[in-house]
């Protein structure tokens, strides 16, 4: 699994839309890339926090002994464990996107 549960072209892409729609206090090329960094990695770790929040004790063990096999899982394995574990994973990424999306804007509407 990549350090990011969706892949970082997608999380890019969402953070550059919310870019366009917010005037931004960067004054440079540099800064700008690095507020979008932040924001890529701001948003990877809300997704994370929302789904990981929702597995129980015995649940994030079982994570953890899949993360220590010798051979990673593929990422239908993930999806199984997560489904298996009662987590809508497209509803609470989804849900994750537009909470950071209203923070980002600052409260206002941001709408996809």
């Amino acid at each position: 699994m990549d350090n990011t549960l969706i892949d970082r072209e997608t999380l890019g892409q969402f953070v550059d839309e919310l870019i366009k729609k917010q005037p931004l206090s960067v004054n440079n090329t540099e800064d700008l890339n690095n507020l979008r960094e932040k924001s890529i990695t701001a948003l990877d770790d809300k997704i994370s926090i929302a789904i990981f929040s929702q597995l129980n004790k015995e649940q994030n063990t079982e994570f953890n002994q899949m993360l220590d096999q010798t051979e990673e899982p593929s990422e239908e394995e993930y999806k199984e464990f997560f489904k298996k574990s009662g987590i809508d994973l497209e509803q609470t990424i989804a849900d994750a996107m537009q909470d950071y999306a209203t923070e980002f804007l600052g409260g206002q509407n941001a709408e996809r």
